[in-house]
């Protein structure tokens, strides 16, 4: 890729932002990148909040793609791929704040003539606000290691609290659950490798000539592990991924949705199902509907023990249409799968040698 012609493409989906989107352009509009073209584009999915005419009135040299309806994060991102031109595509939440040298950053190791190969650059992706350690908080973010915290409140003590880690790139486990890797590790203990299985598409720049080979995100996915399917797909072409410490953003994370809702638990259950469905081995795929399943008698366990409990009924609803809809459509992501082996370069028993413990 030419260092003097590199044209990047920053796509952000929004629905209904409000202050949030603002504050995400207006960090866009503040990068310093020399020796690359950058054209902001914002693909609106009918909001109804007056956020995409804010956006227009404040940024005027923002290009706005209206969709009539919402067509998802996944649907929005391809709008905005079609209706652009450049070669390296940039992905932001409409909910995330771009630290100062965050463009740069993570459009570089795509200029090294050495990184040929590399498909996607994954952002470091901060949670926004600082936060202290809140054991038996039931509404506390919760580490893989089971260590609670709690963001802080905007009138604490200034300085108090430290920064945590949402996302340095995607990871799949044995049953076929993507996650972010370092999530909640502490900034000051952070050891991230600069490979990494796949990238967040809260933070991460995509090389063109890539996506031409494997095709763009899942549309019927609508939100959430498009992202993963994606980097899926690019490993298995033979592209990899790389990691930009250098390129940061601060992320509300699931402001938009809620990472309790009904929205948010249904489309992971549904959407874990079927991205390990088309990509990854039979023993993946039986790991991930046996442990939908048990999560699912888990939560019906709870909400049979205690008839108040609303949260375990929501998690009952969610996990169990979202596991009926993954059946149903399993066959045509299978089917699609079988489609895919024949052209790629590597067997689908590779994600071994990626998948870490659930």
């Amino acid at each position: 890729m030419p260092h003097d012609t590199l044209r990047a493409t920053v796509i952000v989906v929004n629905f209904n932002g409000g202050a949030f989107v603002l504050e995400c352009i207006e960090s866009l509009s503040q990068q310093k990148t020399p020796g690359v073209d950058v054209e902001v584009v914002v693909v609106d999915n009918a909001s109804t909040d007056g956020s995409d005419r804010e956006i227009a009135q404040f940024y005027p040299d923002v290009r706005i793609i209206r969709s009539p309806k919402n067509i998802g994060f996944a649907g929005g991102v391809n709008l905005g791929i079609a209706n652009s031109t450049g070669d390296v595509i940039v992905l932001i939440n409409n909910d995330a704040v771009a630290a100062p040298g965050f463009l740069s950053s993570i459009v570089a190791p795509l200029l090294d003539d050495g990184n040929d190969r590399v498909a996607a650059v994954t952002a470091r992706i901060l949670l926004s606000g600082r936060f202290i350690p809140a054991p038996g908080s039931p509404t506390a973010y919760v580490s893989a290691s089971g260590q609670r915290w709690e963001r802080v409140a905007r009138n604490a003590t200034p300085g108090s609290g430290i920064a945590l880690i949402n996302s340095t790139g995607n990871q799949v486990s044995r049953s076929g659950n993507g996650r972010d890797r370092s999530w909640l590790d502490t900034t000051d203990d952070e050891k991230s490798p600069v490979d990494v299985f796949g990238f967040s598409g809260g933070g991460a720049a995509i090389r063109r000539a890539a996506l031409d080979t494997v095709g763009l995100f899942d549309e019927r996915l609508f939100m959430y592990y498009e992202d993963t399917d994606l980097a899926w797909r690019l490993r298995r072409a033979g592209w990899t991924v790389q990691y930009a410490q250098g390129a940061t953003v601060w992320h509300r994370h699931a402001a938009s949705s809620g990472i309790r809702s009904p929205f948010f638990l249904r489309h992971n259950v549904r959407n874990r199902i079927l991205v390990t469905a088309r990509n990854g081995t039979l023993r993946m795929l039986v790991s991930a509907v046996a442990r939908t399943g048990g999560s699912l008698l888990k939560a019906i366990r709870r909400a049979l023990a205690n008839r108040d409990d609303a949260d375990a009924r929501v998690q009952v609803r969610a996990t169990a249409l979202g596991l009926v809809q993954a059946l149903v459509m399993i066959p045509g992501y299978v089917s699609d799968g079988r489609l895919r082996d024949a052209g790629s370069r590597l067997p689908r028993s590779f994600i071994t040698d990626w998948t870490v413990d659930d």
